[in-house]
């Protein structure tokens, strides 16, 4: 039995737009009388061609019409720069909605489009999702796409540890005190007064940073394990934090947050949640597991499926290795960040990560 036009398009877009973590396609459906035209919002131009392209080579007998109206082009599309702390991003246009995810101070963010004191973003990992931009100070510094890459060439350090107190003056006495930078944000130092480093804001605002609390970039080794065991002693500081569903901050984290945050700070871009992570880097076999590689684990299918075989496997959180049987990682049922291992006889010995692992994934080259 043949499909009629809405059930061709609905089927497409599940198939190939279904993922809202990081496509769009809200599409409705005008069938007239010689034509079948296709009108709503998707990402871009390149994402209208593919979904009718699609739609012709399913259905070619149908006279197709692209009335798609790509985000990218328009009204409200620019680029901006976040200039909280750290702002959430959610899955609705309203504060109660679910948090999926958050982006750091000095990330820049496509601003898709605005709903009231809403704008739907796209983040520098593809995610999307929607940022409060309604208050009384400034969330995002809107600007050009080339602005927002020439800031981000002018970052010099990062802040190393968990919480970095920034001032409005050099002397960095506690009522000077402005904000505090989370652990992983890059900065832009361009001066200096005794122990105290000079940031630019995106803005062109002047803050004032301990240099304690910060690295030059260039100490930090890119895309090795070098840089990765520099990083380590900073991450075991964060044992404790607490958990927090979409979190990316010694605030709180989850678990592929906390990934995302230290993957980045070595020059490597992970995707967002554990499942996108793992379909990256090369593949692993447990014996052969080394420090750095990502350790992905199903913790939603029950204790009893998993023991009668039952279960229908889905990657849904994700731990770093610190050797061969020991990692770290964020976890909701143990309230945040801590260790755990493969090892019987570890203190830090978990049966239920171990009936539960799904394999494992090196992003690091293994010559790195």
């Amino acid at each position: 039995m043949s499909q009629s036009p809405h059930e061709i398009v609905e089927r497409t877009r599940r198939q190939y737009f279904g993922d809202a973590r990081s496509t769009l396609a809200n599409i409705q459906v005008d069938q007239q009388a010689d034509s079948v035209h296709i009108r709503g919002q998707v990402l871009d131009r390149q994402a209208a061609d593919y979904f009718m392209h699609v739609l012709r080579v399913h259905a070619p007998s149908v006279n197709w019409r692209d009335e798609l109206t790509p985000l990218v082009t328009g009204p409200d599309y620019s680029w901006a720069i976040n200039l909280r702390p750290v702002a959430d991003v959610r899955r609705e246009p309203r504060m109660l909605a679910e948090r999926v995810t958050q982006t750091l101070f000095g990330e820049p963010l496509e601003v898709l489009r605005y709903q009231g004191d809403w704008a739907f973003v796209r983040l520098s990992d593809g995610y999307l999702g929607w940022m409060h931009a309604g208050t009384d100070a400034a969330p995002m510094q809107t600007c050009t796409g080339e602005a927002a890459q020439e800031y981000q060439q002018q970052l010099t350090h990062i802040v190393k540890h968990s919480l970095a107190p920034c001032y409005a003056l050099p002397g960095g006495e506690p009522h000077e005190q402005v904000t505090l930078l989370p652990f992983g944000v890059r900065v832009a130092v361009n001066g200096q007064d005794g122990p105290m480093r000079r940031v630019r804001w995106p803005d062109g605002t002047v803050r004032w940073l301990c240099a304690a609390d910060l690295l030059p970039l260039g100490e930090l080794p890119q895309r090795s394990r070098v840089g990765l065991r520099m990083v380590m002693p900073w991450l075991r500081m964060m044992v404790g934090v607490p958990y927090l569903w979409g979190g990316k901050t010694p605030f709180g984290y989850d678990c592929s947050g906390l990934a995302q945050v230290i993957f980045q700070m070595i020059g490597i871009p992970l995707r967002r949640d554990a499942d996108q992570q793992a379909q990256g880097g090369t593949a692993v076999p447990y014996d052969a597991l080394e420090f750095g590689d990502l350790l992905f684990f199903d913790t939603h299918t029950s204790d009893a499926d998993i023991l009668s075989g039952k279960r229908d496997a889905h990657v849904s959180h994700v731990g770093i290795a610190l050797d061969r049987l020991t990692f770290v990682n964020a976890s909701f049922s143990g309230g945040g960040v801590m260790l755990r291992s493969f090892d019987p006889h570890s203190p830090f010995f978990s049966p239920t990560y171990e009936r539960r692992f799904l394999g494992a994934r090196r992003y690091i080259p293994q010559d790195a």
